[in-house]
């Protein structure tokens, strides 16, 4: 089961990164009013896109790696089944997540493209 939680633990980080790189993407060039999440809208506008990105991304990174941590240290069963049920759930909402925001910016793309024609 470790296996398993390491595993899920490292697509969730690496899903979170996606996450930040796939909002870049929708929000360049200046376009904050294409954020949804009115929290990171705010953090965006005070520090930048970029550094608004590296900064939340790098919060809840870490944010999940120390409950990560702290629920598999204890090895307690009930423990590591509440953390293997959080760790799947995260990857799911952030896998939506990250379709949507390619999905979004697939759609900006096109419409720039015909706009340019």
């Amino acid at each position: 089961m470790t296996i398993l939680l390491f595993a899920l633990w490292g697509s969730l980080v690496a899903l979170n990164i996606l996450d930040g790189h796939s909002t870049w993407k929708v929000l360049r060039p200046k376009q904050l009013n294409r954020e949804k999440n009115p929290l990171a809208r705010w953090i965006f506008s005070r520090l930048g896109v970029v550094w608004g990105i590296v900064v939340s991304e790098l919060l809840w990174i870490g944010f999940i790696t120390c409950v990560f941590f702290l629920l598999l240290r204890g090895s307690n069963p009930l423990a590591l089944k509440i953390l293997l049920g959080l760790l799947a759930l995260g990857n799911l909402i952030f896998l939506a997540l990250v379709i949507n925001n390619y999905l979004v910016w697939r759609r900006i793309r096109k419409r720039d493209s015909q706009d340019g024609d």
